[in-house]
């Protein structure tokens, strides 16, 4: 009876031990057209084959959340997000970069650039803890604005979408696709990262120990998203129909207008050993001067 006992109990670890191995490699995302090649990976179903399980969030700043509240092992985000994670967890990590927004980030606004300089306040909505604030600064030093001017309300990019057009002075820095229905509304663009001034670059960033604990699902990642691009490639239509029912674009044009707002960086299933040292991709976020050839 001991004996049967002790097996039964070697048993039970066991089995403990093993669910533990088998909890899936979780990546937090958000709405971005960026990151279109693992919401059609999730439709095709190749990450419930990999282990690798996607959390959803309304904007980058509750993406940063989860990933600290360890919801999460890998982030999808911008440099800055990536800067900030950097910072946090205190390891360089591994990189999957995925592309460079090429005028897929917005500055809309309700004023032109000549009214909103003689306004005395202007209500700005954006992500605050977000690359939306380095494009703010962006706007802010290229036209002269003064931080008194500035009233900041921090919103995420799903309600910024259903702002009415307002009667006061107003900015709304967003992203793609969320610029559609403001654009729809009136409201007018007055800056975007197609500007040469301005980079901003989309990876997935794990911690070292997250590729401790899950080496394969990070390589599995990584062979997924050159899989999605490659389909992609060969037929964008269904590869639009595929991921359509996250991004509600409301026709295919649309969609093939949001591919025009990004570069593609994503080269190869080389990709994340070729960028695992996070100094090798310039995680800081920057302003670029113009006339330079660092782009």
């Amino acid at each position: 009876m001991k004996h049967l006992f002790t097996f039964l109990l070697l048993l039970l670890l066991f089995w403990g031990c093993e669910d533990k191995e088998q909890r899936p490699f979780v990546v937090t995302t958000n709405l971005w057209i960026g990151y279109s090649p693992l919401y059609f990976a999730e439709k095709k179903g190749w990450l419930r084959e990999s282990n690798i399980k996607l959390i959803r969030t309304i904007s980058l700043a509750e993406s940063l959340e989860t990933f600290k509240n360890k919801n999460a092992d890998a982030l999808c985000g911008t440099q800055y997000e990536i800067e900030q994670m950097i910072k946090y967890t205190k390891t360089a990590g591994s990189l999957i970069p995925l592309d460079r927004s090429y005028g897929g980030d917005y500055i809309l606004s309700n004023r032109s650039i000549e009214q909103l300089q003689q306004e005395s306040k202007i209500d700005v909505y954006l992500e605050v803890e977000s690359v939306n604030s380095l494009m703010l600064e962006y706007f802010m030093t290229k036209h002269g604005l003064d931080k008194s001017q500035i009233n900041l309300i921090n919103s995420a990019q799903i309600t910024n979408s259903k702002l009415s057009m307002k009667k006061d002075a107003t900015l709304i820095i967003t992203y793609d696709p969320y610029n559609l229905k403001l654009q729809k509304k009136g409201y007018l663009e007055l800056g975007s990262t197609k500007d040469k001034e301005i980079l901003v670059i989309d990876a997935i960033y794990a911690p070292d120990y997250t590729e401790k604990k899950f080496p394969q699902e990070l390589q599995d990642l990584n062979t997924i998203i050159e899989r999605s691009l490659n389909a992609l490639d060969e037929n964008p239509k269904a590869y639009f129909d595929t991921i359509n029912s996250y991004y509600y674009y409301e026709n295919y044009e649309e969609f093939t207008m949001a591919l025009k707002s990004i570069r593609w960086i994503y080269s190869d299933n080389k990709a994340l050993q070729n960028k695992r040292n996070a100094s090798l991709f310039s995680m800081k976020p920057k302003l670029i001067n113009p006339y330079s050839d660092e782009h």
